[in-house]
């Protein structure tokens, strides 16, 4: 039964990209339909189908949603203080400007989730790059390479924790396959898309009585992205398990500080407090929130529906039963991380959540480190670090990233599927490679 619901999910995909490309429908209005028809043709009840897809639903708007809600009005008030121009006419003499975005991105990679990062770094990315493609795939690629491979970021932390592997190895090893996914995603970055000069949109508040301050403004844009990133990267630090920054209530806080009302509140409280942009009419419908809700509705409301596709995949179990199905492969020791690599890329390409890949993959790969030839403490690094890798393989349409990055670089979603999802997963093959030699040499 999983592999028929595993080929109704292929189906799905082959049907969705022919409706947005070919019929040309909106990716929202295509995503609910891909949903219920996946969620019929795998089994499911009216009930649980209405029920998986509205608990998805309601997750995605309550946290990345809210999250992109917060960056757009954060792009509209840097382009209403100037600090958008100020930054891209700094930019213009950058011969590489998806170099920057490819540094910040493995930084910011750590941070509690790649979407979630991605989303308050929009203003920057946007003032940086403009409304070229180039950076915003170089960017997204970033993200994913690093949240897969470098602590403390959740997915190979789980990896790392319930492997029982050695936090230190973990870092040394990933960091250069960290480093070399992330070139190999700039590389697709690069040849996948044209670097158009666009300029970033302008807005009506952008004119000379409220145009003031750019380098101010500049200057707090850079800092208050640092800070929400900052957040973020705290609340992963907030969630490992053995609570190196305290726990109890002071956890709880921690943790706190990068949800997502927190994170509108902060930045766009920052924003406006530290380049005193109060136009008038600022706050009413046709002011910056007016303008940013309308911009992102539509964004929002298609990440929702593709967290509730991932739902749907999960309750029917069908990507742990495809993952088990590798577990009596048992390679030989030179190919050894393969096989953990491949059971966290089929739980991630199934049912969407790179952290439950993640998580479940190491569960199942527990009791066969040993058989496998990784049952030493490096082994055991690897072996997540393996994991980690192919959690963050083949995003597609049922994650959220893959939308913000699909909007943000203006693709129809057949074209984000050939150069995003494909870049990710090249980035795994190259981690996995790059890791399985690491493995040969340090053995």
């Amino acid at each position: 039964m999983s592999l028929q619901q595993a080929a109704c999910l292929l189906v799905v995909l082959v049907v969705f990209v022919a409706l947005t490309q070919r019929g040309r429908m909106q990716p929202f209005l295509a995503l609910i339909l891909a949903g219920a028809g996946f969620g019929y043709a795998a089994g499911m009840a009216t009930s649980q189908v209405g029920k998986a897809f509205g608990l998805g639903f309601q997750q995605g708007i309550a946290t990345l949603g809210l999250i992109v809600v917060a960056g757009a009005m954060l792009t509209e008030i840097a382009d209403a203080t100037g600090a958008s121009a100020r930054i891209r006419a700094a930019a213009r003499g950058w011969q590489r400007r998806s170099l920057p975005l490819t540094l910040i991105g493995l930084i910011a990679g750590i941070a509690s989730t790649p979407a979630a990062a991605f989303a308050v770094l929009s203003p920057l990315r946007r003032a940086i790059g403009g409304q070229a493609p180039r950076p915003v795939l170089a960017l997204g690629l970033a993200l994913s390479a690093s949240h897969g491979l470098l602590l403390p970021a959740p997915v190979i932390l789980a990896a790392v924790t319930i492997l029982g592997a050695d936090w230190s190895t973990a870092l040394l090893y990933g960091l250069p396959a960290a480093l070399l996914a992330a070139l190999a995603g700039a590389l697709v970055a690069r040849t996948a898309v044209a670097d158009d000069d666009t300029l970033p949109e302008t807005t009506e508040a952008m004119d000379g009585a409220t145009y003031h301050a750019p380098k101010r403004a500049a200057l707090v844009l850079i800092l208050v992205s640092a800070a929400l990133i900052g957040l973020l990267v705290t609340q992963s630090l907030g969630d490992i398990a053995s609570e190196p920054l305290g726990g109890g209530s002071n956890r709880e806080f921690i943790i706190g500080l990068g949800r997502p009302l927190v994170l509108l509140l902060v930045g766009v409280g920052a924003m406006l407090l530290l380049t005193w942009h109060w136009p008038r009419g600022g706050l009413s419908e046709e002011g910056w929130p007016g303008r940013a809700i309308a911009r992102v509705a539509g964004l929002v409301l298609t990440v929702g529906a593709a967290v509730g596709l991932s739902k749907l995949a999960q309750e029917t179990g069908m990507a742990e039963m495809n993952a088990e199905r590798l577990l009596g492969w048992h390679p030989g020791p030179a190919l050894a991380l393969v096989l953990p690599f491949a059971v966290a890329a089929i739980m991630k390409l199934l049912q969407g959540s790179s952290l439950v890949a993640a998580i479940t993959a190491a569960g199942m790969m527990m009791e066969l480190l040993a058989p496998l030839g990784l049952g030493d403490a490096p082994g055991r690094a690897f072996a997540a670090l393996a994991i980690g890798a192919g959690a963050m393989t083949a995003s597609h349409i049922n994650d959220g990233l893959f939308w913000l990055v699909t909007d943000a670089a203006r693709l129809r979603p057949g074209a984000a599927l050939a150069r995003f999802s494909l870049g990710t997963a090249l980035q795994g093959a190259v981690a996995l490679a790059a890791l399985i030699l690491l493995r040969l040499v340090t053995a």
